[in-house]
């Protein structure tokens, strides 16, 4: 496939394969419609728009309450479903948008947290934190703080959350980021001296990579923010040489585990792929590098934009686009029948979790890198709001 006119492509497919799918409050199928929903504002395409408000409508009874939202999980995969809340209620000022808000940021004042202060990634994962956890919070809790006006208590907590994320997950030796850590160490996946998990899952340093990089977009510019943006900023810096340092050579794609190049059956795996090329442009285009080194960083982003377009996604006989080799999910512990138990291992993330086709953690974020490389300029100039 050329490369130009992706972004479109991927709409459209995502537009035909939506409703296929069991439609239900998760993560997974709000991540598209807010991807979705990012294409249509920077192409002003109105019809696109009225659809998506049409479908995330469906999430509502009929008193204006979404019931496939569980406060009593304290799951933050739930809040994450959120986020499109801010823009419906931003265009259409529709009481029940803002409704639903506070009652999902209600979870943030009752969410469980480690004895260091990190939030639980869910109440039926005790003591843990997850990678994927501060993309699912972050972009919500900081749209809050400003909808709100509690900037200064959100961000002291998010901005903690980030470092504290970072600080345990590190790896001093490669700079990559573990997948989990279980302050208890007691999980069975969990190094019994640092409680962390086996493995540098890419999707899951991929999640974290995109709520640095979407978190910053919403930090208001005044003066008084500035430090927290700065600390956040040092964190995405830090990220960028390590990925650079694993990306593939010959394709610019990165592996499912990410350390592991060609051994066995790791693959290169499209979400974390596209999370990556999402994450290094937009670090690039937001001035946080600067000089040759961003030249440099721009390079290698759309050396792996290039690689996911030639080589992952693909056009059947009908001349409809399919994005190829991703992960379905991947977690730690229990979770169910054909998986009984997640551990964590090398062989858990290649070999146990099935590698699909149109998944919507993979075509989100792919419509996201997408963006930046064909409208990155239009992006700039007609987007008159934080989201990028």
């Amino acid at each position: 496939m050329n490369r130009y006119n992706v972004t479109q492509n991927l709409a459209t497919a995502f537009m035909d394969r939506y409703d296929e799918l069991p439609q239900r409050w998760h993560y997974i199928n709000t991540l598209g419609l807010e991807c979705f929903y990012r294409v249509a504002r920077t192409l002003d395409d109105k019809a696109w728009l009225a659809w998506v408000k049409e479908r995330y409508d469906r999430f509502f009874n009929s008193e204006g309450i979404i019931e496939e939202y569980v406060l009593n999980e304290f799951s933050v995969d739930l809040i994450s479903a959120g986020k499109l809340l801010f823009d419906l209620y931003g265009s259409y000022g529709e009481e029940r948008y803002l409704d639903q808000i506070r009652a999902i940021a209600h979870q943030f004042t009752l969410q469980m947290r480690t004895p260091s202060g990190g939030f639980w990634h869910k109440a039926i994962y005790p003591q843990q934190m997850w990678l994927d956890g501060l993309y699912m919070h972050g972009p919500f809790y900081i749209r809050y703080g400003v909808l709100t006006n509690t900037v200064a208590s959100v961000l002291d907590d998010l901005v903690f959350q980030f470092e504290l994320m970072y600080e345990k997950a590190l790896d001093s030796a490669t700079g990559l980021l573990y997948h989990a850590w279980d302050e208890y160490r007691q999980m069975r996946w969990a190094d019994p001296d640092t409680g962390l998990s086996a493995n540098f899952w890419s999707r899951a340093m991929g999640w974290y990579c995109m709520a640095l990089v979407d978190v910053l977009s919403f930090i208001p510019p005044d003066p008084q923010w500035q430090g927290y943006s700065k600390r956040l900023i040092s964190l995405a810096r830090k990220l960028v040489q390590p990925l650079l340092n694993v990306q593939d050579e010959e394709t610019g794609l990165w592996y499912q585990v990410l350390d592991q190049g060609k051994r066995g059956s790791n693959y290169l795996e499209s979400s974390g792929s596209a999370m990556f090329v999402y994450f290094l442009f937009k670090m690039a285009r937001k001035g946080y590098l600067t000089g040759t080194y961003a030249d440099r960083v721009r390079q290698a982003a759309r050396k792996g934009f290039d690689g996911l377009v030639a080589l992952k996604l693909v056009t059947d006989e009908q001349g409809e686009v399919h994005l190829i080799d991703i992960c379905r999910g991947a977690g730690l512990g229990k979770y169910y029948t054909e998986c009984q138990y997640r551990d964590g291992s090398f062989e858990y993330y290649t070999e146990r979790e099935p590698i699909v086709t149109d998944n919507f953690q993979g075509m989100g974020p792919l419509m996201l890198a997408a963006l930046e490389v064909e409208y990155s300029d239009t992006v700039e100039q007609t987007m008159n709001t934080p989201f990028w």
